[in-house]
């Protein structure tokens, strides 16, 4: 057994990967690649925010402009129904900015605390978690949304529902391969020494020290939910019309687009622009991370 002033001494050094915001902020700032990532994704959040307190209404149908182009009335033009494109798109943006980091924020929740478990027990508990995300995952993705939401129907609280499960299994297994190396450090077995408890040793000595990579992977987890939620709302599973969904604006403009190109132009730029952005994101923090080790 270690000498209780050795145990003292290393649980009072913190342990390196631990930083606090300025580090962050820091690595943030020194990658051109994140910042300009950050540019797009705050473009996209000022724009949810602006719906918030915009005027436009989103649903209003022009019967003497369908299918008319940009022009000062209507500067993004308007769907077959006369609906003005800008006001979707704006009113699109609130929508999806919520759903998708709300969908991988619960299955970060559920994906991590079933990787802790599993990696810090191990044995049998280990075992039974990894194989019943294996059965998860031997759906293929798409699949497994299209399951779920046709058996419980095309709403928001089912949309989140499927991409949390569909992101469930590759989180758990990316905390669970953390846990495995970081349970093996000397700050653990010291806080194992001092009679901490499961849970601590677990959600506070692990789960904090495993952040950087979580964070990184949870943001090009919200990209792909975007591009999912816009690929469901195309196949007409997403939100119910007549939500301003950009996938089902794309799915409509599309019967359109000869003579109405704009229709789908405007919310596949939105969506591309925005997981490239959350890409660029996650991409910068995690380069400078590697170089800050």
């Amino acid at each position: 057994m270690a000498h209780p002033t050795e145990t003292s001494a290393v649980r009072s050094d913190p342990p390196a990967e631990r930083g606090g915001l300025r580090e962050s902020l820091t690595v943030l700032r020194s990658s051109k690649t994140a910042m300009v990532g950050l540019a797009m994704v705050s473009f996209w959040v000022l724009v949810a925010l602006f719906s918030l307190v915009s005027t436009a209404n989103p649903y209003a149908q022009d019967g003497s402009a369908p299918n008319a182009p940009p022009s000062a009335t209507h500067w993004l033009g308007t769907d077959d129904l006369g609906r003005d494109l800008l006001a979707r798109v704006i009113h699109g943006s609130r929508t999806i900015l919520i759903l998708s980091p709300l969908s991988v924020l619960s299955a970060v929740v559920v994906g991590s605390a079933l990787g802790l478990v599993a990696g810090y027990r191990g044995g049998i508990v280990d075992e039974v978690v990894m194989r019943l995300l294996d059965a998860i995952m031997a759906f293929p993705t798409i699949l497994l949304y299209l399951i779920i939401i046709a058996a419980l129907g095309a709403s928001p609280a089912n949309v989140v529902l499927a991409i949390t499960i569909g992101g469930v299994p590759g989180i758990a297994r990316l905390v669970r391969s953390l846990a495995l190396d970081i349970r093996t450090r000397d700050y653990i077995y010291a806080a194992e020494l001092a009679g901490e408890n499961s849970f601590y040793i677990m959600f506070v000595e692990i789960l904090i020290n495993a952040r950087g990579p979580v964070i990184v992977d949870s943001m090009l987890r919200i990209g792909y939910a975007v591009f999912s939620i816009g690929a469901l709302g195309f196949l007409g599973l997403g939100l119910p019309p007549p939500s301003p969904d950009w996938g089902s604006m794309i799915a409509r403009g599309r019967s359109f687009l000869q003579i109405t190109p704009w229709a789908v132009l405007w919310p596949a730029l939105a969506i591309a622009s925005l997981v490239v952005g959350l890409n660029l994101l996650a991409d910068g923090l995690h380069e400078e991370s590697v170089r800050y080790q």
